[in-house]
């Protein structure tokens, strides 16, 4: 039976738990922290790093969707790399998270270009400039209607997706209100059938 996408996002929230959470020093070491890389060093992302913590204690749980990533995330190997990604901050896109990756898509057509719509220009600017890392910019509402999206760039742990490769292009994300940075749920607050939808994809 398939679930809908309310209940998978529901679920993972069950799964991780509600704040303030604990976990071991092996559990965070092993698996749960981003490993720091050494080729970040001075890039922007070393703040997710810092603030993974207080994400795994305190974060909550929302879709996300992916604009663009290191093309290197989509074979299997052993470096993390950067990624961007759309979410919001309530939870407005629980049962219907394609309306976010059609606003995803729709930011990825605008890379490079000029635009006259000057509210995009800055995300066109964004997603042509590799080492660009922007944090929780707003994505104008001409493109979300009411709801607050915001587009940010996330540090991708290979150890925390299902098969070590981004195979999708939705997943959960954790978040904080207090919090500009963001990181991928691990996947073993998963529920089954949406790690399962990701180990199934062929190679």
């Amino acid at each position: 039976m398939h679930r809908s996408p309310s209940e998978l996002i529901a679920q993972c929230r069950e799964n991780f738990g509600s704040g303030p959470r604990s976990f071991s020093w092996r559990e965070r070491r092993t698996y749960l922290r981003i490993p720091r890389r050494i080729w970040m060093s001075g890039d922007p992302l070393l703040e997710i790093l810092k603030r993974q913590d207080f994400l795994l204690e305190q974060g909550v749980v929302v879709w996300a969707s992916l604009v663009q990533a290191n093309n290197l995330l989509y074979e299997p190997g052993r470096t993390d790399h950067p990624a961007v990604v759309l979410y919001c901050a309530d939870q407005e896109f629980d049962d219907h998270p394609e309306d976010l990756r059609y606003v995803a898509r729709t930011l990825f057509s605008v890379k490079g270009k000029l635009l006259p719509e000057p509210l995009l220009q800055p995300f066109a600017n964004m997603l042509c400039r590799e080492l660009s890392r922007e944090m929780r910019m707003p994505v104008p509402p001409s493109l979300t209607g009411s709801p607050a999206v915001y587009c940010t760039n996330v540090m991708v742990a290979r150890r925390h997706l299902p098969a070590g490769t981004l195979d999708h292009a939705l997943f959960p994300l954790i978040i904080h209100p207090t919090c500009d940075e963001t990181m991928i749920l691990p996947s073993r607050f998963w529920p089954d059938d949406l790690r399962n939808a990701w180990e199934s994809v062929p190679a």
